[in-house]
């Protein structure tokens, strides 16, 4: 009779325990979780690659820094997401002392399915209870160009190959998966300097800084080992105004009149080696030099990407024979000669969208604008510009903007402002576009990339790492054959608008196979409209919470509703709570969600 009870109380424990481990391992699938200790004892985690290929195996670290007030002995789970669907765990456990650190390394093989994104959580319990949480992203993709997010390089100076390791390693984390290398060269015309034996260590660039040659090659070599790619920076038609010694002709040139007498040019600071005369893209002795000197530069180097800049707009400009030059209509073959003659991947700047329509037919990688509020004001000009891409290349090519923030504020020392910033990526993400703006000197304030005069606060470098691990992990609902949709969007007691009006949430809809997606930027509270922020001094908007949100649909059989924010949980999925109902004939879902700081996206999923 002992040993019957014995052997009954022994498989209540066994039970107890599976139960248990269950809610250990299924409790947050899809439900918000309260965090005990938030940051005191996961310090960071992280991939050891910006982007994967298909079949790779991930390597993750998991920093640990016990802040607690005493010894930790608990688990961490890990737990492998894609959107709202849990596709692997693991669990281990852990003993660390109060104050030590420690890092574990843990591989994870992903399905082989090319172009997903991820989202890795990682959870420290101590019983059922969770200390801390952290999150990163993985993308699995076996080209960069389908979800580019692009970074930058602007400073070349003699520094230890370690050095750039750890910049380039810092840069990973962000998932930056391209950098564009600036001003890396000795002249535009002619990148790369002549030597009397062909061995290079340092040369001045245009702003006569010293450029050392290892110093440019270690950061190649350090993006590739991080599965980044590497972009030589240059003007599609610019030289020093000496290049009649280094062979190149005026005939070649675009001028300001029909008679050649005044050569087209771009001012530059009378401290720098030179300013830029401008040349004939179309002009196929221009375009047979260019490419010749870009091929030196690439077989030095080992660039991946011809990164080619423009001016914008020039006005009446001749050839040297008189005739007018349209430029923008010279960009498509200028652009495709390139790539077919270094045989590289090709982004091309097309200023304010000058010239994009051209661009739009060539075979650029992507689409690449930098915009100026000249033209390109508000915060759904940034949309405007994603939507107009996916227009042209019919859904194909994403796009990358180049918006330089709290530019106003960058003659002087100061911060960045992280309220303007947040909302200027939540306008570009949302859409479906990226933002180059991390770099080795920071975040990008100034079209002259090596300007670091306004510096990232710990709070929004935090703050960054959430987006872009939130445009990473959600890859393929923000930027992978996603349309435009028309249903109407309307929330309870809340001024919005469908264009980024001042005052308001900004709303609209996307939609793909199996997927409808809401996004919510909150501008209220903002008297403005304008993304640069030149005064560096927005305010957060006003915070939201308990949102009741009204989303018509047709005759879609609702599978579940979910919110995914970069400002909550780290871009955790939360399944929300939704009825189905109908008004005047017309069926909407009522959707209850819990909070809006910057940027809210909910997506649906349907049967």
């Amino acid at each position: 009779m002992k040993k019957k009870i014995v052997i009954t109380s022994i498989c209540i424990v066994c039970i107890a325990a599976l139960f248990t481990v269950h809610k250990v391992l299924s409790f947050e699938a899809d439900k918000a979780v309260k965090i005990i200790d938030k940051g005191k004892l996961l310090s960071d985690v992280y991939t050891d690659k910006a982007r994967y290929n298909p079949k790779d195996s991930v390597n993750i670290t998991i920093e640990l820094d016990n802040k607690l007030n005493s010894n930790y002995s608990g688990k961490l789970n890990v737990y492998y997401k894609n959107l709202n669907k849990l596709i692997g765990t693991k669990e281990m456990k852990v003993e660390i002392k109060k104050g030590e650190k420690k890092s574990i390394n843990i591989a994870w093989n992903p399905p082989a399915n090319d172009f997903k994104g991820y989202m890795v959580e990682v959870y420290a319990f101590k019983g059922i209870n969770v200390i801390d949480s952290r999150n990163t992203a993985v993308d699995v993709s076996s080209n960069w160009d389908r979800f580019p997010r692009y970074g930058y390089v602007a400073e070349y100076p003699k520094r230890e190959k370690g050095e750039t390791e750890k910049i380039i390693d810092n840069l990973n984390k962000y998932h930056i998966n391209g950098l564009q290398f600036y001003d890396w060269q000795n002249k535009h015309h002619k990148p790369i300097p002549d030597t009397k034996d062909n061995t290079y260590s340092v040369w001045k660039d245009i702003a006569n800084r010293d450029v050392y040659y290892d110093t440019v090659k270690n950061y190649i070599d350090a993006a590739h080992s991080k599965n980044m790619k590497a972009a030589n920076y240059n003007l599609i038609y610019g030289a020093y105004t000496d290049y009649k010694q280094d062979g190149v002709k005026p005939e070649w040139g675009i001028y300001k009149d029909s008679e050649h007498n005044e050569q087209d040019m771009h001012q530059l600071p009378s401290g720098w080696a030179s300013s830029i005369d401008v040349f004939n893209p179309a002009n196929r002795d221009w375009q047979n030099y260019i490419f010749n000197e870009e091929k030196k530069a690439n077989k030095l180097l080992n660039f991946d990407i011809f990164h080619m800049d423009t001016l914008g707009g020039r006005g009446l400009v001749y050839d040297y024979e008189g005739k007018e030059v349209d430029l923008p209509s010279t960009y498509t073959e200028f652009a495709n000669n390139a790539k077919k003659t270094l045989g590289t991947g090709i982004v091309f700047n097309t200023v304010n969208r000058y010239g994009l329509e051209y661009i739009a037919k060539s075979d650029v990688d992507f689409l690449y604008s930098e915009l100026w509020p000249s033209e390109n004001k508000d915060y759904n000009s940034l949309k405007e510009t994603v939507d107009i891409g996916y227009e042209l290349t019919g859904g194909k090519k994403n796009t990358v903007i180049a918006a330089y923030m709290n530019y106003g504020s960058a003659d002087s020392k100061g911060e960045f402002n992280e309220n303007s910033v947040r909302l200027c990526d939540a306008a570009i993400f949302a859409a479906g576009g990226d933002h180059i703006e991390l770099g080795d000197t920071g975040m990008l304030c100034k079209e002259y990339f090596p300007n670091k005069n306004l510096t990232m606060t710990d709070s929004l470098k935090a703050s960054m790492r959430n987006y872009y691990d939130f445009i990473t992990a959600y890859e393929n609902l923000l930027r992978d054959n996603v349309s435009e949709k028309n249903n109407k969007i309307q929330l309870q007691d809340i001024k919005t608008s469908n264009n980024g009006k001042a005052d308001t949430v900004w709303t609209y809809a996307k939609g793909k196979e199996g997927y409808d997606v809401i996004h919510m930027i909150n501008l209220l509270g903002y008297k403005w409209t304008g993304w640069r922020d030149d005064g560096a001094n927005y305010d957060p908007p006003e915070l939201k919470k308990n949102i009741k949100l009204k989303y018509y649909i047709k005759d879609d059989e609702i599978k579940g509703v979910y919110l995914a924010s970069p400002d909550l949980m780290g871009g955790k999925s939360e399944k929300l709570k939704y009825n189905v109902k109908e008004e005047n004939g017309e069926r909407y879902l009522e959707i209850y969600i819990p909070e809006l700081q910057y940027w809210d996206m909910v997506y649906i999923e349907k049967e």
